[in-house]
């Protein structure tokens, strides 16, 4: 029976793989035979040159591009890139500014207009996060933050939860404070294409990158083992789980 229900959807995923595939192919395609490395310098220089030249004009953009692309779940690596272009501060400005506006939107969206959807989708979840947040409060949603659970069922859940959307927003604005310097650090701390060019891969070799690489794959698993022993996030589940969760069970 359960072969059963399996199968429709490895059926059904496998046109988009096939689809993925052939789009992976045709870039590296084009980009092979069209795209010289001295025009992709040539393109991060002129970013660099109006972020520079026009900087409330490119935070502004920054800011719509990073929200937008946090609406879509799995867009991970975007933090490190605007690290890249804007520098630390200002990466990091974008970074959290861009998530906690995705965050809000999907927790709005959640109350007001799939509620019903997500109370059944994510119900194991959802009751843990209300018997928690009854709990320990604010407290909890750092802590989920912090562990780098995945970004959108957060949201969502807590959208359909007793939380006040106040508390949302600050304690996601707080939860992400580490994981967004982290990353911001990386991205400003990697060379240019160009420095990349002259120097080659061992301008890649820089030990506080290192480091903070280091720290930014070890410090959610540190600090969900440090949550778990405590009894936070005992009963939450582990961020796989929740990302694959099916909403037929």
């Amino acid at each position: 029976m359960s072969a059963a229900i399996k199968r429709p959807r490895v059926c059904g995923k496998l046109p988009i793989l096939m689809i993925a595939v052939i789009l992976a192919a045709a870039l590296t395609w084009y980009v092979k035979h069209y795209v010289s490395m001295e025009d992709i310098v040539a393109q991060e220089e002129r970013i660099r040159e109006v972020i520079t030249q026009r900087p409330w004009r490119s935070l502004a953009l920054g800011f719509v591009i990073y929200a937008l692309v946090s609406l879509v779940p799995g867009t991970s690596g975007k933090s490190i890139i605007f690290g890249w272009l804007y520098g630390f501060w200002q990466g990091a400005l974008l970074i959290i500014m861009g998530l906690s506006t995705a965050a809000m939107a999907i927790f709005y969206l959640s109350r007001y207009v799939c509620r019903g959807w997500i109370e059944h989708r994510y119900e194991r979840f959802l009751t843990a996060l209300n018997r928690h947040l009854k709990k320990e409060g604010a407290f909890y949603l750092i802590t989920l933050r912090m562990a780098h659970f995945p970004f959108s069922i957060i949201n969502l859940a807590s959208g359909a939860s007793r939380v006040h959307a106040w508390t949302f927003y600050w304690t996601t604005v707080l939860g992400l404070l580490p994981g967004t310097a982290v990353f911001a650090y990386v991205g400003a701390r990697l060379p240019s294409l160009d420095q990349l060019i002259a120097n080659g891969p061992g301008s890649l070799v820089d030990t506080p990158l290192i480091v903070a690489l280091s720290l930014s794959a070890v410090f959610p698993f540190i600090f969900r083992a440090v949550a778990r022993r405590a009894g936070i996030l005992k009963d939450t589940g582990s961020p796989a789980d929740l990302a694959t969760i099916d909403p037929r069970t």
